[in-house]
C-alpha cells in the first residue's frame, strides 16, 4: 500500500488509536527502527512490530481493534429495542418500572443497576417520583395563583 494512501487514511481517520498505528507504520516505512518509533510513541518496540505485521497481513482493517469476546446478551437486540420504544413512549417511568417491564416482556430478571445502565445507554435517566405533600396545590392552582399576583 502506497504512502499517499496511508497519509490520506490518517487524515480521514477519527479513531485516535488507529491514527497512531497508521503513524507508526508510516514512520517504519520512512526507515526508522521499531525501537525509535516505540520511543516516540511511548510504547515497547514489540507493540510497534505487532501493528506492522497486522498491517502487512490485513491492510488498514488490521490496524483497527478486533471485537472483544464476552457473554452474549440474555435478551436479543430487537426485544431490547421494542422495550426501549415502550419506555420512551411513556411520559414518566422509573427504573423499577422498567425492571418489571423487562421481566414481564422477556422473562429475564436483571438487577436494578443493570437497568440503570441500560436507561443511561438510551440517553434516559433513572427517574424518581417527586414527594408531594398530600395537601399540595395542583399545577393549575399554582398557575392561577401566579397569574393573580402578576396583576398587582
Amino acid at each position: 500500500m502506497g504512502r499517499s494512501v496511508l497519509e490520506e487514511a490518517w487524515r480521514a481517520e477519527r479513531d485516535l488509536k488507529v491514527r497512531e498505528r497508521i503513524l507508526m507504520v508510516l514512520k517504519l516505512q520512512d526507515g526508522l527502527s521499531s525501537y525509535d518509533v516505540g520511543r516516540q510513541h511511548n510504547c515497547p518496540h514489540s507493540k510497534v512490530l505487532y501493528w506492522k505485521y497486522r498491517f502487512e497481513e490485513e491492510g488498514l482493517t488490521g490496524l483497527r481493534d478486533k471485537p472483544k469476546p464476552g457473554r452474549p446478551p440474555k435478551i436479543p437486540s430487537r426485544e431490547i429495542e421494542r422495550i426501549r420504544r415502550i419506555v420512551e413512549g411513556k411520559e414518566y417511568t422509573t427504573a423499577t418500572e422498567v425492571l418489571k417491564l423487562v421481566h414481564e416482556q422477556t422473562g429475564v430478571r436483571y438487577s436494578l443497576m443493570h437497568i440503570t445502565r441500560l436507561l443511561h445507554s438510551w440517553g434516559l435517566s433513572r427517574k424518581r417520583p417527586d414527594r408531594r405533600h398530600i395537601n399540595a396545590a395542583s399545577d393549575e392552582e399554582v398557575k392561577r395563583f401566579k397569574k393573580g399576583r402578576e396583576r398587582r
